[in-house]
């Protein structure tokens, strides 16, 4: 998936993420504020952040609820709704003489 859906659900619930550099993944889990994101095709890196998730509950419950606050902001069906509608307001004002 260019931007795991999975991972916005995941989001929106407050959990934790931990997740690859790939895609549009960057767009939704912002390093050590939202999540945790690791080099692609590194086992041991995965390892260790989820480790340290486990190791730091703290950790866990701040990047999880950081990350619900960047889902309603971002990807909630109001802010969809919101930024749709922003597109299709400057499309009709650029068509206006």
């Amino acid at each position: 998936e260019a931007l795991s859906l999975s991972i916005i659900e995941a989001s929106a619930m407050g959990l934790p993420v931990v997740a690859s550099r790939v895609g549009g993944i960057p767009e939704v889990v912002v390093d050590g504020e939202t999540g945790l994101k690791v080099p692609v095709d590194d086992s041991a890196a995965l390892a260790a952040a989820i480790g340290r998730l486990v190791d730091d509950p703290a950790l866990a419950e701040r990047l999880g609820q950081a990350g619900r606050q960047r889902y309603l902001q971002h990807f909630s069906l109001d802010a969809m709704l919101d930024g749709h509608e922003a597109v299709y307001r400057e499309a009709l004002q650029a068509k206006r003489p």
